[in-house]
Parts: C-alpha cells; sequence; structure tokens
C-alpha cells in the first residue's frame, strides 16, 4: 500500500511527460513562477499528495498542460469553422427558396441583400406565401378579404382621392386564404403589382380605376376602386424599395401552387444578389475558445481545494478512533511506534483482504458468514477516506529513515495540518523524552475528549447532506404538482 500512491504519480508523470505541451507548460512554469515562492494552493496540493516531492510543480505543469490543450482544441475548431463557413457557398442556388406547404402559415425569411454597386449587403425580410389553400366557406372569406382589402389598398396615403404614395396591393389576403390580382387602368400610372406610381402625371391629379379580383379555389369577386393619382415624392431609396417590392411580390405571385419561390434578379433596373445570412456558430465557438480553457483551469483549483477540504474533515472524523486505537495498543504494552505500526499493518490487512481487522488469522475468514463480514467492513473503509493511515505511513518511513521519533511525531501532526494531531503529535514526542508513563491515561481522556467532537462532527455533514436533498425534493414536489393540475386544467 506504500507503493500505491507513488506508483500512480509515476503514471501521471510518465503521461505528463508524453503530453505535447510538455515543453512549453515547463517553459511558462519555470519563467513566470519565481523559484522559491509558495503558490496558493501548495499546502493542500501537497497534503493531498501525502507530500510528495514535487508534487505542486507536478500538479500545476498539468494543469498548464491541459489548459493549452484545449486552448489548441478549440482554436483548431475555431480556425476550422471560420475556414469553413468562408468555403461554404452561402448563396441560395438559382435563387430558389421551398414554399410552405398546402394549408401552412406563410413563411418570413431574412436575407442578405446587395444590390448592383453597393459594396455592403442589407438584411431583407421577405413573406412567402403558402401553397394553393382549400376552404369551405369561400363567399364569406371573400367578404372578409374584401373588408381587409379596402383598409389596406390606400397604404401610407390618407385616402384613394389623393395618391402620392405606393398603394399596397397585397397578393394575398387572410394569410394567405385569399390570392389577390390588380388591374389598373389606364395603364402606365400605377404598377398593378407593386402599386408604386410610374407614370408622368401632372399636379392637377389622374383618375385610375383599380379593379382587384380575389379568388379563393374556383370562385372570385371583382372589387373596383376609383382614385386619383399625383406624382409621387420619392427618394431614391423609396424608389429602391417600391421596386423591391413589386418584384418581390411578382415572384411571390408568379405560381402560387409550386414548391418553389424564384427570387426576382433585379429591382427595377438593379441586380440583386440573394444570400442567407450566418448563423451564430463562429460567435459561439469563439466564446466557447475563450471560456473553456479558463472555466477548466479555475475548475481544477476548486477541486482541489475540494480534495484538500474534503481530507481535512476526514481527519478529523478519524481522530477519535486513532486515539482509542492507540490507547489500547499502548496499553497492551506496545511501544508509540510498534502501535502505530500495528493499526498500519491493520489497515493494509483490511486493504488486501488478507486478515480481519480484528487480528484474527487468514482461516478465519474462510466461512460464508466472517468472509460476507470482512467483505463489508472492507469495502466501507476504503483507503482513499481515511487519508491518516497515509499520513502514519509516512511517519514510519521517516523514523525508519533515521529520523528521530521525537521529531517524526511532531512532523506528523505538522502534516495533517489540524490542532488536534499537532497537540498529539507534541504530546507523543514529550512522553517519549519524559518516559511513557501516564501516557496512556493521557491519551484516554483526549479520546473521550475528540468522541464527543467526533459526534458533533458527524451531526453537522448529516445537516448538510440534508440541506443537499431539500432542492432535488423541491424538484420532485413540483413535478407531481404539474402531473396532478396541468390534466385537471385541460379538462375544463
Amino acid at each position: 500500500m506504500e507503493n500505491k500512491p507513488r506508483f500512480s504519480s509515476q503514471i501521471r508523470s510518465f503521461f505528463l511527460r508524453l503530453h505535447p505541451f510538455r515543453k512549453l507548460s515547463v517553459f511558462l512554469y519555470d519563467h513566470f513562477v519565481p523559484r522559491g515562492r509558495k503558490l496558493k494552493l501548495t499546502d493542500a496540493v501537497d497534503a493531498v499528495s501525502c507530500h510528495q516531492k514535487d508534487s505542486t510543480r507536478t500538479y500545476y505543469l498539468e494543469k498548464i498542460s491541459f489548459t493549452l490543450f484545449i486552448s489548441s482544441l478549440m482554436g483548431a475548431a475555431l480556425l476550422f469553422g471560420a475556414l469553413y463557413s468562408a468555403r461554404q457557398n452561402r448563396g441560395i442556388p438559382s435563387n430558389l427558396i421551398t414554399r410552405p406547404g398546402y394549408g401552412e402559415a406563410s413563411l418570413e425569411e431574412t436575407l442578405n441583400l446587395t444590390a448592383a454597386g453597393e459594396k455592403e449587403s442589407e438584411r431583407v425580410t421577405i413573406r412567402i406565401s403558402p401553397k394553393a389553400y382549400t376552404s369551405k366557406q369561400a363567399q364569406a372569406l371573400l367578404d372578409q378579404a374584401e373588408t381587409q382589402l379596402q383598409k389596406q389598398l390606400p397604404g401610407r396615403n390618407e385616402s384613394l382621392d389623393d395618391i402620392r404614395y405606393p398603394l399596397r396591393l397585397p397578393a394575398s389576403l387572410l394569410d394567405g386564404v385569399i390570392s389577390a390580382e390588380y388591374t389598373i387602368s389606364p395603364y402606365g400610372v400605377i404598377d398593378d403589382s407593386s402599386g408604386a406610381i410610374v407614370g408622368n402625371l401632372t399636379e392637377n391629379g389622374t383618375p385610375v380605376t383599380i379593379e382587384a379580383t380575389l379568388k379563393v379555389q374556383e370562385l372570385e369577386r371583382i372589387c373596383r376602386y376609383a382614385a386619383v393619382v399625383f406624382p409621387p415624392a420619392l427618394t431614391d431609396r423609396e424608389q429602391f424599395s417600391a421596386d423591391l417590392d413589386t418584384a418581390l411580390r411578382a415572384a411571390d405571385s408568379s405560381d402560387p401552387t409550386s414548391d418553389q419561390i424564384q427570387l426576382p434578379a433585379y429591382a427595377g433596373n438593379t441586380p440583386l444578389a440573394w444570400s442567407r445570412p450566418e448563423g451564430p456558430f463562429l460567435t459561439i465557438l469563439f466564446i466557447l475558445t475563450i471560456l473553456l480553457p479558463a472555466l477548466f483551469w479555475f475548475q481544477k483549483d476548486e477541486k482541489m481545494k475540494e480534495l484538500a477540504k474534503r481530507r481535512r474533515e476526514m481527519l478529523d472524523l478519524d481522530y477519535s478512533e486513532l486515539l482509542f486505537k492507540l490507547t489500547l495498543l499502548i496499553g497492551a504494552g506496545l511501544t508509540i511506534k510498534g502501535a502505530f505500526s500495528r493499526i498500519c499493518s491493520q489497515q493494509d490487512a483490511l486493504q488486501h483482504g488478507s486478515s480481519l481487522p480484528s487480528g484474527a488469522g487468514k482461516d478465519s475468514i474462510q466461512h460464508p458468514a466472517a468472509q460476507n463480514r470482512f467483505l463489508e467492513i472492507k469495502k466501507s473503509r476504503p483507503e482513499s477516506a481515511h487519508p491518516v493511515y497515509g499520513e502514519i505511513r509516512i511517519l514510519l518511513r521517516e523514523i525508519t529513515d533515521g529520523v528521530p521519533e521525537e521529531t517524526a511525531y511532531e512532523n506528523f501532526g505538522r502534516r495533517c495540518g489540524l490542532p488536534t494531531y499537532i497537540k498529539l503529535g507534541s504530546l507523543l514526542a514529550q512522553n517519549l523524552r519524559k518516559g511513557s508513563s501516564g501516557l496512556t491515561a493521557l491519551l484516554e481522556k483526549e479520546a473521550f475528549l475528540s468522541l464527543q467532537q467526533h459526534r458533533t462532527a458527524a451531526r453537522k455533514m448529516g445537516e448538510r447532506a440534508s440541506m443537499r436533498m431539500l432542492f432535488p425534493m423541491l424538484l420532485m414536489f413540483v413535478d407531481v404538482m404539474l402531473i396532478m393540475m396541468v390534466p385537471a386544467m385541460l379538462s375544463f
């Protein structure tokens, strides 16, 4: 068990050496991290790694390497996305757009429009009506369409008696249910597709007759309106908009039963170029390229802090158990070092499955009931959940390597980092210098005091677990209420 953390660290270091950004991470760490400076997470990393050599440097090299790796992946994805977007043909093939099917709602699509002679494109929203609509109440629909047309026909004009702006000649009414065609006489005064004023008029006004043919299936109705047209006061931009509207309406009404619509190539005398606007793909990818490495960097630190916090909690919980074991073993005649060795060997037996915690032989676990009980104990006491045994192994290794026992015990308390362990290390060191008389009584007293602290810590952990369960319980309550209320509300 002593080689397990070291072997895991060796495997991590091996893969880190093979990492493509290993040399760059070493360069960044060696040139931007001051030598001899204690970093923010040094204590946490040392504690979690059981104070292995160069653990802080290995941790930051690993974090820098993987952060650079994620950044390179996202940068490559961003570059690929930009190249793909640049090479992708965003134009509309043959200016064809698929029309909605029978009975579907009209389609509104926003396109990029580039007119001849213009350097920048503009976004234009076009409306595409659906395929021919079927309806049995045709006569009533025609009445509604006629009423709607009377309101829409003047457009920006106050009335039909004073026409100075383009008329509004909708190609369809009632959301595409009714199609409309227009004939304006005399010819050449108002375009019968867009309603734009196109003739040379005088200030006295020119009377015209607007004839609208409303159609639905086999039925049609002709509506006539009298109007007086005056010379228009349009800017170039307004004229272009009028021509564009005329061209779009003509394209939309050219064949309403077809599956596709042919977008106009000209608006008046101005050539048009259509293309679909780019989506937010590159923007999202760029944001992720910046955010993901940063999130990984900070998440790595938060995970290390959480591991260090968890280690302190487990050390605090194991303190009373360690004291009781030391009290029993030292009271049975073992030395302090022998007690620590026995505690460590018992933990090794639990991990390897070689013996029972009570010290029984291997043959005693051959019985099915004893074997099941032993497996339950073994599963409930994983090594990773009890870091105190790792610190005990370091303590024994120091003594084996020639470190004085007093110093090793004091180092043990400082490595654990909790006041209780520091006190225990000092107590063991002092009694070793003065003699072990009275040590058992002191340990027993300290054990009973720590037992109360253990119960308090366990109760707090239980309260935190209950608080974590509160939010899922609220979600379940909301789900139950929705399951009960939604059918009841839908039944009304």
